[in-house]
């Protein structure tokens, strides 16, 4: 049996030491010196001391002369304030969506906040003749849904009160329709999961986990409806699996990290 060809190393151990410098920078909570970020990344001052100029030329970094430590310039920000957040994320989440409708045999949409409700803004349809969808541009109350739900968990509790202060739907729910409410809240915050049967209408399942990261105010929801009743109905635990799947994928072509869920996308 002929053996494999290996994939050519195109790698630039310069260009990626530039990188990982300003990843490392971007996380820390203040300037750092030489010395600092040369313990921090294992490597030698000399070599570093080479990438910190060349960052510092590009614009990248700035070298306090008093403290001699460096710090990030506004340049990448402004690099990725250029394009919209919400459109790149639509776009590398199309073919991931497509696959999941496709192997799931069930249509999925993502959903984002907008104006204190929850607006779906991209869909990819089943293959299968008969169909449960949600059209884009279609937009539901935000604590009655899976994905509104799921997306105020993601929320800040300042962030989160402001919208529920201000929302009719939680104003008017009883003491125990409000208990119940928070404890969802909780256990959407623990798992980046959201699911609900018959809460939409009588027969449908639906699921939704997250995807973008909240930390870079990029943050969106991907869900399923499905008919319980159906013969082609799946089992939940294999639709939440197939969505984190198809989440961890939409993720990292779009250069973010995981965040809620992360021990279950790890586990698939």
């Amino acid at each position: 049996m002929a053996e494999l060809k290996s994939a050519p190393n195109y790698s630039v151990p310069a260009l990626e030491k530039g990188l990982a410098v300003l990843e490392l920078m971007a996380r820390a909570p203040e300037p750092l010196s030489l010395s600092q970020i040369s313990e921090m990344m294992a490597s030698s001052a000399s070599q570093l001391f080479r990438t910190m100029n060349c960052l510092a030329e590009s614009g990248f970094v700035i070298r306090d002369d008093y403290q001699g430590k460096y710090s990030l310039t506004l340049k990448l920000f402004e690099l990725a304030n250029r394009h919209s957040p919400l459109k790149h994320l639509l776009h590398v989440a199309n073919l991931p969506m497509q696959e999941l409708a496709r192997t799931i045999r069930e249509s999925c949409h993502i959903s984002i906040v907008q104006h204190r409700q929850l607006l779906v803004v991209g869909q990819a349809e089943s293959p299968e003749k008969v169909q449960i969808s949600v059209s884009v541009g279609s937009s539901f109350p935000l604590v009655s849904t899976v994905s509104g739900r799921l997306l105020l968990s993601a929320m800040d509790e300042n962030s989160l009160n402001t919208i529920l202060e201000g929302d009719h739907d939680y104003q008017q729910m009883t003491s125990g329709e409000r208990k119940l409410f928070w404890e969802r809240i909780a256990e959407s915050r623990r798992t980046g999961i959201s699911t609900a049967l018959d809460e939409s209408f009588i027969g449908l399942h639906d699921t939704a986990v997250l995807i973008g990261n909240p930390e870079v105010g990029v943050t969106a929801a991907i869900a399923i409806t499905q008919l319980t009743a159906s013969r082609h109905s799946k089992d939940p635990q294999v639709v939440i699996d197939a969505l984190l799947r198809c989440a961890r994928q939409i993720n990292q072509r779009a250069g973010l990290t995981n965040f809620a869920g992360q021990h279950a996308l790890a586990a698939i």
